[in-house]
Parts: structure tokens; C-alpha cells; sequence
């Protein structure tokens, strides 16, 4: 992705200048010099997430949520590379790393498309799990902080970079989504709808994904993408022969947002998957659920 350096920025407000000069008014100019700014920008997916009433927590606690969150963060970053490592190989840890917006109680992630935002949030709620679980990774914070709740929100629309940042409308869009939502659910805007029908048939299709029997080879999302090699490693632990997997999926309207001059259909999706946990005790099988089937609208 290119980088708008300040250097562009000079460059194109001199060209706004100039069209100015030769007689043009500033919106006409801002018009003809918009489309050497459109190069900058792409349709990224973007996972927001955020503890619920974080404020609430006492100092001592909020003080150790964003360490917590980090933690969480490089268990997952691992997670996705060790039992996605065909869906991720596009990437890296470092990648994800850079292209991850902190806001301290969560923050906000970039990804090329939806579907690779999806796989990450349910690999992260799973972390979410065996932590209030009582996982052995985190048992001592968890006894100061206690159980902690996610809200989540996915969008697909524009984006451009800074040197050092990420900023848009899928950043300004995803965190409205999920200011709006008080019950910690796992919300969708039309474009990132509209994206899975297109590429999947539907998010609730994903509990049909099977690449055992190659249907990612049919899935455009991963055109050129190359085959795992290496017998002893699956391509997928959520979509390979393993008793892991992703059992149910859900998608709702729950209705719609003032953006600007537009309105924004929201989703609201469920999605359930099974999972075997390392690092706890006795009982280890889990299922976990992003977002939930509460089928209010959002708030006002």
C-alpha cells in the first residue's frame, strides 16, 4: 500500500494552488486534483474490538487491561500462523503487528479482506474463553482483573497510510459501528455483508468450508495462493479433518447508521466454533461464540 508522505501532501496542495491560479474555484480544483489522491487509497477490512465499560473497570485494573490485550494479541498472531498458515501466508506476524491500531481497552486491525478479519476474531475470542476460563497463560491477571467481554465490529471501504498510521472511512465507519452497540456483539457494515455473499455465497456458508475436499481452490479470495507442502502440517485447523471447526453461523439486520450523507446497514452475526485448548486442566474442549443472537437494534 502506498504511503502518503507529507512530501504528497505539499505536492498536492501546490496542484490545488495551481488550478486555483488558472482560474478554477476551489472546489472545481479540489475535484481535478482528487484523482491523484485516489491512488493512495484502498478497500481494506478492518476488525474493530473493544472491552465493554472498560471505564467502569478501577485504575489498578484498567492500568493491566492493555497489557492483557497485548498478550492476547501475540497468542493469537501465533494461533492464526500455526493452524491458518494457508489462509495467512500472505502475511506475517510482523504485518499484523505494524497494521494494528491500539486504543488501549482493543483497538483496530487491518486485513486485506473480511474473511481473514473473521478468522482472526474467532481465533481471538477463543483466547477471550480460555482466559475467563482460568488458562494457565493467564491465570494471575485474570484473578486481579476477572472475566473481561468483547464487542466486535468488521468493515471493508477505503483506507489510506501515513508513515505511521492507517486512516479512513472503514476506521471512522467501524468505530460508530461499535460505539452504538451495548451488547457485545459481533456487527457488520453492508459492505462487509455484501463482500461475503459475494466471495462465499453468505458469512453463514463459512460452517460449510471444507478444505479437505479442496473447495478452497473454488474460493477467489485465495487465487494464487500456494498449496502446503509439508504433509505433517494441515492447511486449516478450523476448515482441515480435525474435530475442531466451525459448527453454526448466523447473520441478522438489525438496522442502519447516519454516515455523513449516507446510511449504513448494520448485521449483527453469530458464529460458533469448536475448539481444543492447551494449558488448562482437566476438561480442555471449548466452543466458543463471536458475537450473539440478541436481535435488538442498535442504539441511538
Amino acid at each position: 500500500m502506498k504511503k502518503l508522505t507529507e512530501a504528497e501532501i505539499n505536492k498536492l496542495i501546490r496542484k490545488v494552488e495551481a488550478q486555483t491560479k488558472d482560474g478554477k474555484k476551489i472546489e472545481e480544483a479540489i475535484s481535478i486534483v482528487s484523482i491523484d489522491l485516489d491512488s493512495f487509497y484502498e478497500k481494506k477490512a478492518v476488525l474493530g474490538f473493544d472491552i465493554y465499560q472498560y471505564s467502569q473497570f478501577e485504575k489498578f485494573q484498567q492500568t493491566l487491561i492493555p497489557h492483557l490485550f497485548r498478550k492476547l494479541m501475540e497468542i493469537t498472531i501465533r494461533n492464526c500462523f500455526t493452524h491458518e498458515p494457508y489462509i495467512f501466508q500472505k502475511t506475517s506476524e510482523k504485518k499484523i503487528k505494524e497494521n494494528f491500531i491500539d486504543s488501549g481497552d482493543g483497538g483496530f486491525l487491518i486485513f486485506e479482506t473480511p474473511f481473514h478479519a473473521l478468522i482472526f476474531a474467532i481465533y481471538f475470542e477463543s483466547n477471550i474463553k480460555r482466559y475467563n476460563s482460568g488458562h494457565n497463560s493467564t491465570e494471575k491477571i485474570k484473578n486481579i482483573v476477572g472475566e473481561i467481554n468483547l464487542r466486535y465490529s468488521l468493515t471493508h471501504d477505503d483506507l489510506y497510510k501515513t508513515s505511521n498510521n492507517y486512516y479512513g472511512s472503514a476506521i471512522i465507519t467501524n468505530a460508530r459501528i461499535m460505539s452504538k452497540d451495548k451488547l457485545n456483539r459481533f456487527l457488520l457494515d453492508k459492505n462487509s455483508y455484501t463482500w461475503f455473499n459475494k466471495f462465499i455465497n453468505g458469512i453463514e456458508t463459512i460452517q460449510l468450508i471444507d478444505f479437505e475436499k479442496d473447495d478452497h481452490e473454488e474460493i477467489k479470495v485465495f487465487a494464487g495462493y500456494t498449496e502446503i507442502e509439508d504433509e505433517e502440517t494441515e492447511r486449516s485447523l478450523l476448515f482441515g479433518k480435525s474435530a475442531n471447526s466451525i459448527i453454526n453461523s448466523d447473520i441478522m439486520h438489525i438496522g442502519e447508521i447516519k454516515s455523513k450523507l449516507d446510511t449504513i446497514d448494520i448485521y449483527s452475526s453469530h458464529i460458533q466454533a469448536n475448539l481444543q485448548t492447551k494449558g488448562k486442566a482437566g476438561f480442555n474442549k471449548i466452543t466458543i461464540s463471536l458475537g450473539n443472537l440478541n436481535s435488538n437494534g442498535i442504539s441511538n
